[in-house]
Order: structure tokens, then sequence, then C-alpha cells
């Protein structure tokens, strides 16, 4: 263990809405993906998420469905820093 298990953002929806902003200074995929996604993620199966490969920043994903949701900056390995912002509507 250690360095393996990334601290990976989340955030509850509670209301009719959850955004994030992502400032990305690479091209990367951002995912936002809920408990579920994220657990198959975590183990490598398929999983559904809101997002996409981005190349320009800042890079919004928005979500309407209650629950929790988690980040994924997927840089290949380049270790670049982002960073994100949470808004609720």
């Amino acid at each position: 263990g250690g360095g393996e298990n990334m601290d990976i953002p989340y955030c509850e929806n509670r209301g009719n809405a959850l955004s994030v902003i992502v400032d990305i200074p690479y091209a990367a995929d951002v995912f936002l993906v809920d408990r579920l996604n994220f657990q198959n993620y975590q183990q490598g199966l398929d999983f559904k998420y809101y997002g996409g490969h981005y190349s320009q920043s800042p890079v919004k994903i928005t979500v309407t469905n209650p629950g929790t949701y988690y980040l994924i900056v997927n840089d290949g390995g380049s270790g670049a820093q982002y960073h994100y912002r949470w808004q609720q509507n």
C-alpha cells in the first residue's frame, strides 16, 4: 500500500444539480462518477461516467441525480496539478 489510493475528491448532490469546474493544464480525461461506478472503476470494471476527454480548460460537468459523486482526472500519469471547485444549484 501507500500511494496507490489517491485522494479522490467527492461531493454530495443535495440540490437540483451539482457541477464541478476543473482547471486542467493539459489534455486529460475528466470523469464524474457516482458511488457504484466509482467502485467499479476502482476494481477495474466497466463504469459509466459523466464527462470525457478534454483538451481545453476549464471543464464543467453537471449532474442532476442525487447522490455522492467522485471526480476522476486521468492525466496519463503526468502528475501535473489540476484545480477544481464544486457548485451546488
